[in-house]
Order: C-alpha cells, then structure tokens, then sequence
C-alpha cells in the first residue's frame, strides 16, 4: 500500500514541478538587464571659487566631483584656469589689463603694416587703403571710440573670474585685437593709458626682434625615468624622448639616479634614427653637462667642493638650490629652480635651469631656449643658452620665470596661443607605440580644417618592416588616423632596445616623435649555474623573432678549458609563435667538472658557466614556525650551516654558520620597525633583513608571501621553490643547499610585463659577528684590483663596482668568520654597495649591502643566481672553494 500511495501522489508532483517549472521558464522571459556604468553620467559636480589672500594673493577655481557620494575629487576648472593665466601673466608683463586676441600677434608678426600712434580718424583711413596698419589708440579720441565699437560684446569673463588683479586702483584695460577687411588687417592697441600702449608696442617690437635673431627651442630639464635603478617609476628615455617630441621638444636632459650611466646609449639611440634631439644627462640637483661621467661615485661625495671640483674637471656645470646658505661660500654655475624662486630668477643676473620630473608626476615643466636663429640645436648650443641666460622656464599654468626680455617675449607669445600653436605645431598630435612586434602610429588633427600628410618610419638597422616606410592621409577637421606597421627584427635586433623614428609631414610643418621595440634575448639561461652529478636541471627561454613557428634548440656541455671537447649534447623541438617565447628545460648528464654550456637557437648561441659537483652529503629541510604566527618558516642545515626562510619576501632570513654560532646576516625580523606606523609607512624600505631584493623602493617584494613548493627535502642536497605573481609579473625562486658545504644558491626567475621594473637588486644584508663595525673588512674584485672598504661610524656612504671578477667577500678580523657571495658577473649593471647608518630614515641600522643591480628585461623569462659562502676563518678560503666549483666569472 505505501509504495502504492507514493506513486499515486509523486506522478501528479512531478508533472506539477515541470509545469510550474514551464510556467517559471516563461516568466523570465520578462526580465532584462537594463544597468549601466556610466561614472559622467551618474557623477555629481559642484564649483569651488577662491580669488584672494591666504598667505599670498591667488585666484583658484575648481570643480568638485562627488560619486554614490563618497568618492570626492577636485579637479581645475581648466576654462576658468586658463582664463585666469592669461590675467596672471598680463601682470607679470606689468600690463594686468592687458586683453590680447588670440591670434593677434601670430597675424601681425606675419605681416608688413605700418604704425600709427593717435592718428586722426582721417589719417587712418587713409592709411588702410596702402598698408596693414598697427595703431595705438586712446578710447576717448574720436579714433578710439569708432575702433572701440568694433570689439565684441563683453563676454563675462571678467565677472566670473573675479579676479584679485581686478580690484587693483591702476586697472587699466588694454585691448588688443585686429579687424580685417579681405586681405587687409587693421591692428589695435586701445587703452587710456598711454604708458600701457606703449609698453605693448614695446613689447611687440622686442618680441620681433627676438624672433628675426632666434629660434625657440623647447625641451624637458631633468627629466627622470630610473632605467638604471632599483627604484621604480614611469617611462623608459625613448618613451619620454618620444612624448616630449609631441610636445614640441627639441632637447632633453636626464637626471633620475644613476642616469648619468646611459648618455652613451642616448647618443646612439638618436644615431640610429638619424633624430637631430639633444639628450644628455646629469645628476638631478648636482652636476650637469659633463662629457662624460667615469668615476662618479654619487653616495661617496660628502663635500660641495667634491660635486663642483668634478663637474668643472668633466667640463660641465655644478648647480645648488637657489636657497641654501651652505653652498654661498662657493663657486656654483647656475640655480636649480622651482616655482618659489621666481623673484630669484627674475632678478638675479645667474643661470638656472628647473626640472621636469617623471611621467607619473605629468611632467609640466618645461624650458624654452633661444637660440641662434638657423642652427641646429647641439649640446654645446643648449648649454651656450643657458648659461647665457637666453633661458625661459615654464611651470604649471604657463607661470614662467627668467630674463624679463625673454620671458616676456615668450609670456606676449603665450597669450596669442596662435603663435606659439603653429610654432611647435600643436594642433597636430603624432604619438607611437608598439605591442608585441606591431607598430602603432596615432595621428590626430585638432585643426578645425582637414590636414593632408605623410607619415614616415625610420629604423635602425637590425629592424626591418612589412610594407612600405611612407604613408599618405587624409585627416578632417577634429579626426584621427591609426596606422598599424607589422616589424621584423633581425637577430642583431635581440636583447637590444630599438629606437624607432616616426615623423608627419603637412603643409611646410613637421612634427616627429619616438618609440621603440625593446627585446629581450634571443636565447635566456642561467649564466652561472651548479649542480651535483649525475643530472643538473638547466632551464631554456626562447624568444622567438623568426619566421619559423618549429625551431630545433640544442645544448652542449663543453670543457671549460677546450670547447672544442662535448661531454654531453641534447637537442629539442621547440614550438612557438613569432614573437613569443618558450621555456624548456634540458637534464645534463655530466660527471663532476667545470664547465661552458653552449645552448644553440635560431642562428644564435649563448655561452654560460657550469660547475658540476659529487652527489655527496646529507643536507636535510623541515619546517618551523619561529614566531609563532601560523605561517611556516622552512630550514635548511647541513653541518656546516643553517638557513632559515622566509615565504614573506621570498628571503633568507638567517645564514647561520655554526661553528661560529653566528648569522652572518641582519636579522630585524620578527621584530618590527619602531616606526611601523608610520603613514604609508610600507611604501619606504621597511627592513626585515637577511637576503632580500630591491625591486622598486620599498620593494615590491617586501610583505608579499610566496606560494612554496619543497622539491627535495633529504638527500645530498635540498632544494625549495617559492613563487609569486604580481598582478601579472611572476618572479620565482629557487633555494638549494648542496652537499655538507655553506654552498647555498639562489635561483631567479622572472617573467614580467610591467616595463616600471627596471632592475632587480638581489642583495645579502651583511652584519658579520655580533654586530658590523670597522673591524669588518669588504674586498671588492674591481676592474684595476682589489681593494677594500670599512663603514664609517658617523655617516653612511655608498659606491658603485664595475667588476672584473663576479664575487665580492667580507671579513671580520675580530670573529673570524667570513663571507663571499659569487654571481655572473656579466649580468648587473654594477655592483652597488651601501654601507648603513641609524641616521637613515627608513633603517636605523648599521649593516652593509652588496647588490648586483641585474636589468629585467620583458618578453621572455629572465634568468640570475647568486651564490654564498660563509665560513670560520679568511675570505680566501671560501673564494677558493667557488672557484674550485667554477662558480667565479670573469668580464
């Protein structure tokens, strides 16, 4: 009977639940989605007017943005801005009535006329009929009250920007605009003021002057992209080159840290392209305009007569801020200038130049330089100007400071906009990029009439394009055009940045800009590597910039001695697009030895050094958690050291050499910072110690934990993996302790997208014995030598190593115990060492840093190891040791 009753009431359900189930399906059908994102639409804006004194008189307009509320910006009222520049620099022409119609002095300087001061009515109808005529004219002469009838109605302008200069007892208006009839041009200068009207023809007379004698020529003083340093920031020089050259650029200097390294590169990037840009470099705030920079050690120059002494041997320019006592007993060049210093600049008979800044931070500031009318503008020419003070600076809202008779020439060329628009053609924007191997070409005509040009590429050698160089187009009133060009590099193409020229040609004017395809190399491995026989696991990245989508990819293991003599040789297919990479690995299969690795590719072959040990030992791993915190720390001994590390950071936070009892590394962790809390205290350098990286300052790296993945814990050597991706940008780590032996190596790879990060600095932070004094000595394998370094106890001081030897040691002469740490040499920039202080703002600390600064390169997986020892005893025995198992390379 039950079973009965089920069936008798679950058919009826079940044709209930399909039918309501049918009836449901139905009813959606009703249903839409109808939401939007639409943050213009939905935001909600109010203004906010400010026109007098806080600590200085001021003008300020602003337009508050609120969304759902809560999220609240402001942003400039740019047409009120603007509006008010224009008032502000009437008054720094000592005219703050002065109203200039755009395009007036842009007519006039283009055209013969003759001038007329308080003519009659009579005696300047006569003259129009012959001639373009410039009249200067009293609105209450008959003259003026007819030429005054003739302007527009009042826009308002004056009303709502309610100026602070308005309200001044002198106000005087000055009008100056023109009038047309056909090809005929009346110009007007109308005031009641005579001195005013004449002091508006004066202008206009010098400005002409000027301009017969001298050519404009704009560029970006300091500029800063950080291509040479740990520290991180927007744009690489070509790209900045590239977008300044949009601007109307001409010349450019660089001075972010450490820049002063790539003047040489600047020079024959532009050569490449056949680009007549001025790029040199500096060192921001200091020197400037050497012909060279070998053997500048900028962390190791303590005194003003050092920064002065050098750049005046290098046949270049020291400069000091325009306010610092300190440096007035001393023989400077020029000021360094901000806005602040105006008065300074204005009236103080001294060169100056004022800096630019980053992308990130909008690069505003500009310079404007005269210079000889004709003449292609060179390095010595820029510098002639600036040091002559034919100099101009430009500063947010075209505040600008220098030498009144040119600042005011280029303020009276400012406020026609006309001018200074067709000059540094402005209405035409050219901009380029490129993506994997396409060329990108934007061009935009803001004109309010059609354009008509042709674009041209210019390559350097190892490029080459599909198609043709030239392109003609046609671009209406307000429109744009994108060009796509599809590149082929050659092999000499790879592990090179390729500077590419672009230029539009319109009408008798030409604007150009710059790009580049920045490639990594064709073929990336470890160039310093070790392992234990009978099987070492060599990783392979191939970029490929060929045609081919199959490729063969072999490797050899050569003696080191004679290359001419193959212990094993390996060979694999590889698959991959044009422009994209593939990672492989290979096993060699070698007895104990040193060793070159020669890894053969697409028509190119890569030499690295590989030393190869006994499998013998019994290193072993586990896992402890030190500071009670849930996330696990992981240990690697042998008996001779003990590692400790950590997955925050990816870091070795102890090396301890145990018949010393001693880390040899700083060790803050797990303590924190006494300043912990301090704002946005996480974006400094915040010391955890150990070995660590700089990448960006603070790091990157510093709070992230990484995923682990132990791959041999017991055996003659353990090895660990940690792992983490930065939005993108994967940076792993290998850790391996081999044998019974201090050998601990550390293994890089990075594949990363965000072209910001620069360099990699992967770094042992040193505190030999029980603390780091001047009794711990650092030897450094320097191109002429060796030589040593102490800290100083009342200062920290740094210095750059160009190396002949990839190692660096150090020793304590009261504990005796010592360091080496070995790594390609062919691969940093330099060797950067940095010996701290408790004075330093992020680190009250003494200890010593050795950091290869390592260039990251896109594209393609990148490659470095670095290797420590640390013993009982002097450095030379642990040097011996990696050169035994060729762990030492040569430049």
């Amino acid at each position: 009977m039950k079973n009965g009753f089920k069936k008798f009431y679950l058919l009826p359900l079940l044709a209930l639940i399909i039918s309501g189930s049918d009836a449901f399906s139905q009813n959606l059908e009703g249903f839409g989605n109808k939401g939007s994102f639409n943050p213009e639409k939905n935001s909600v804006t109010t203004n906010f007017q400010f026109n007098g004194y806080t600590n200085y008189w001021h003008d300020s307009y602003r337009k508050w943005i609120r969304y759902g509320n809560l999220v609240k910006m402001a942003i400039p009222n740019v047409e009120y801005e603007v509006a008010q520049s224009k008032v502000d620099i009437a008054e720094d022409l000592k005219i703050p009535g002065l109203s200039l119609q755009e395009g007036f002095l842009n007519n006039l300087l283009a055209d013969h006329y003759q001038l007329l001061d308080q003519p009659t009515l009579q005696k300047l109808s006569e003259a129009i009929v012959e001639n373009n005529v410039l009249v200067l004219v009293d609105p209450e002469t008959e003259t003026g009250k007819k030429l005054a009838d003739k302007l527009p109605k009042d826009d308002g302008w004056k009303e709502k920007l309610k100026s602070h200069q308005f309200g001044a007892k002198d106000f005087t208006a000055v009008n100056a605009f023109y009038l047309e009839n056909g090809a005929k041009r009346l110009y007007v200068i109308l005031s009641r003021d005579k001195t005013q009207r004449d002091r508006v023809s004066e202008l206009i007379s010098d400005t002409k002057n000027l301009l017969a004698k001298y050519d404009l020529r704009r560029g970006w003083f300091g500029a800063e992209t950080l291509l040479k340093s740990v520290t991180c920031t927007a744009g690489h020089p070509l790209e900045v080159i590239g977008k300044g050259m949009n601007e109307g650029n001409s010349w450019f200097t660089f001075s972010g840290y450490m820049e002063f390294l790539e003047q040489k590169q600047l020079i024959d990037w532009l050569a490449k392209v056949n680009l007549p840009v001025v790029a040199d470099v500096g060192f921001g705030g200091q020197i400037y305009g050497c012909k060279n920079y070998d053997g500048l050690q900028v962390q190791s120059m303590f005194t003003k007569e050092s920064w002065i002494k050098y750049a005046h041997e290098k046949e270049g320019y020291a400069f000091r801020a325009v306010y610092d006592t300190e440096a007035d007993p001393f023989h400077y060049d020029g000021y360094i200038a901000a806005e602040g210093n105006k008065e300074q600049i204005d009236n103080e008979n001294f060169p100056f130049v004022t800096a630019t800044g980053t992308l990130d931070s909008d690069a505003i500031p500009c310079m404007v330089l005269f210079v000889k009318k004709g003449e292609q503008i060179t390095k010595q020419l820029m510098w002639e100007a600036i040091m002559d003070r034919r100099e101009v600076g430009v500063l947010g809202n075209g505040k600008m400071m220098g030498p009144a008779l040119y600042r005011n020439a280029l303020e009276l060329l400012l406020l026609d906009r006309v001018f200074t628009e067709e000059y540094f053609g402005d209405r035409i924007s050219l901009e380029a990029s490129t993506k994997d191997y396409s060329l990108n070409v934007s061009v935009t005509n803001t004109y309010s009439h059609a354009v008509s040009g042709k674009v041209e590429i210019v390559l350097p050698p190892e490029l080459k394009i599909a198609g043709s160089l030239t392109s003609q187009i046609n671009l209406p009133a307000n429109g744009s055009k994108t060009l796509q060009f599809t590149l082929n590099p050659l092999a000499a193409a790879m592990g090179k940045t390729n500077p590419i020229a672009i230029h539009f040609k319109w009408d008798t004017n030409q604007k150009s800009t710059l790009t580049m395809l920045d490639l990594p190399r064709a073929i990336s491995v470890q160039q310093l590597l070790y392992g234990h026989t009978p099987r070492v696991t060599y990783p392979v990245t191939i970029h490929n910039f060929s045609v081919k989508t199959v490729f063969p990819v072999k490797v050899q293991v050569l003696d080191r001695d004679n290359l001419k003599k193959v212990f094993y040789s390996s060979s694999q297919s590889c698959t991959t697009g044009t422009g994209t990479f593939k990672n492989m690995s290979f096993d060699l299969d070698v007895p104990p030895g040193s060793y070159k690795v020669k890894v053969t590719a697409l028509g190119l072959e890569n030499i690295s050094q590989l030393g190869v040990g006994k499998a013998e030992g019994s290193p072993y791993m586990y896992t402890i958690d030190l500071n009670s915190d849930g996330v696990m720390e992981y240990r690697m001994e042998n008996d001779s050291v003990q590692v400790t590390l950590l997955s925050t950071g990816a870091r070795v936070i102890e090396y301890i050499v145990k018949s010393r009892h001693d880390n040899l590394l700083f060790k803050l962790w797990p303590d924190k910072p006494n300043d912990d809390k301090r704002p946005f205290r996480k974006r400094g350098y915040y010391p955890y110690g150990g070995f660590e990286d700089f990448l960006g300052q603070g790091s990157m790296e510093t709070h992230k934990v990484y995923d682990v993945e132990v791959i041999k814990k017991e055996g003659d050597y353990v090895r660990l993996k940690m792992t983490a991706d930065y939005f993108g940008n994967k940076l792993e780590k290998t850790f391996t302790l081999y044998g019974n032996s201090p050998l601990l190596e550390i293994q890089f790879a990075l594949t990363f997208k965000n072209p910001e990060a620069k360099v990699i600095g992967p770094q042992p932070i040193l505190e030999l014995g029980a603390t780091h004094g001047p009794e711990d000595v650092f030897t450094v394998p320097e191109k002429d030598g060796l030589h040593e370094y102490r800290m100083m106890q009342e200062k920290y001081y740094g210095h750059l190593f160009f190396l002949k030897e990839g190692w660096n040691a150090g020793y304590d002469t009261k504990e005796d115990i010592s360091f080496v740490g070995a790594f390609p040499v062919t691969e940093p920039l330099f060797l950067h060492m940095w010996m701290n202080h408790p004075s330093n703002g992020d680190a009250h600390y003494y200890y010593a840093e050795f950091q290869p600064w390592v260039p990251i390169y896109q594209k393609s997986t990148m490659y470095f190891s670095y290797y420590m020892w640390g013993e009982g005893g002097p450095w030379q025995n642990g040097l011996k040791a990696l050169r035994e198992r060729n762990l030492i390379t040569e430049h």
